[in-house]
């Protein structure tokens, strides 16, 4: 199966004809890690978008699991605004196939196709606003514990 085929069933791409999703899957690479594999660490630069297409991958940071991510989620998204220290450690936590997109290969793509870049920049958004509402209702949460806890103590 070749990259473009895989990239077509990623949601990030979604959006795109499969003359965009072409030239994207030549501005990428695929690749491939074993179980426990270092995909990226953190505080090393971070200049790519890698998207998930088989397999999984353990999101940490001092050791701590953030997020598990299965086919069809991405990371290094904040590598798109600047190359910047990568804010967690990845590991592969199965045989996993990743779809490396660099930063530059996007930059061009919005001077090539403006619509094809801001139809993945919108998918990307509405994953962190996602992300965002996650958290947010983490932090509630462990508000109301809090409280909970300071009231039982009282």
């Amino acid at each position: 199966m070749s990259a473009a085929e895989l990239l077509e069933r990623h949601p990030l791409l979604s959006r795109m004809s499969l003359g965009q999703i072409e030239r994207v899957a030549q501005a990428g690479e695929l690749e491939q890690f074993a179980i426990g594999e270092e995909v990226v660490r953190e505080g090393s630069l971070g200049d790519s978008l890698y998207l998930v297409l088989t397999g999984a991958v353990t999101v940490s940071k001092n050791q701590q699991t953030l997020a598990v991510l299965a086919p069809g989620e991405f990371f290094g998204e904040m590598s798109l605004i600047e190359p910047a220290p990568r804010s967690a450690t990845v590991h592969a936590s199965q045989p996993t196939f990743l779809f490396r997109l660099p930063s530059i290969a996007l930059q061009k793509l919005l001077e090539d196709d403006p619509g094809a870049f801001n139809a993945v920049l919108i998918q990307i958004v509405r994953t962190l606003s996602d992300r965002l509402r996650r958290a947010n209702e983490m932090i509630t949460s462990v508000g109301h514990l809090a409280d909970w806890l300071a009231g039982s103590l009282v």
